[in-house]
């Protein structure tokens, strides 16, 4: 005969930080590090620190969005390049020579823009440094083409890689300590 008598199962408890299941003996959670036995102050300290974290996932998700659309923009811009170099130097002999490597490097920015949603760091660190070795060969192989506004355009798209990389490390360093995948 069984027992109608029997104690309902005890309720999970959860963690107040991040909602995974807790033991009633647990310090602090071993999950998202919240001070359960902590003093009301000191766990609203922790959730407020967590919730900047978020905000902050927020602004560094939104400059590495617009990092990646700089890679599409560079993507572009040598499309433009390697077109223009075909109407300017049609006929030349040497022609393919030099709309070839826009073309390549048009490809190459378009798939380190696609690819910058999954790998930023990588993508943004290495859409620079192939960025720079290009303006450089530029620079050294006709160095009558440089003025100002190159110089700032040069300027305004290497800063935006920049926030970019430095967005991609803030992020990575929040999911590690939130242990988000």
């Amino acid at each position: 005969m069984e027992n109608s008598f029997a104690t309902p199962p005890s309720p999970v408890l959860r963690c107040d930080g991040c909602f995974t299941a807790i033991s009633d003996v647990d310090v602090y959670c071993a999950n998202c590090g919240y001070p359960l036995k902590g003093t009301p102050d000191e766990q609203k300290r922790f959730i407020y620190r967590q919730n900047k974290s978020d905000f902050d996932l927020v602004a560094f998700t939104k400059r590495v969005k617009n990092a990646g659309e700089t890679l599409y923009y560079l993507a572009g811009y040598f499309i433009f390049a390697g077109l223009v170099n075909t109407w300017h130097f049609w006929g030349v002999d040497n022609m393919l020579a030099i709309v070839i490597p826009n073309l390549i490097l048009a490809m190459l920015f378009v798939a380190l823009a696609g690819y910058s949603a999954k790998k930023p760091l990588a993508c943004f660190i290495s859409g620079l440094a192939l960025y720079v070795v290009v303006e450089i060969l530029i620079i050294v192989n006709n160095p009558g083409s440089i003025g100002l506004v190159s110089l700032i355009i040069i300027g305004v798209i290497i800063g935006y890689l920049i926030k970019g990389i430095k967005s991609a490390v803030d992020i990575e360093k929040i999911k590690r300590q939130h242990n988000i995948v």
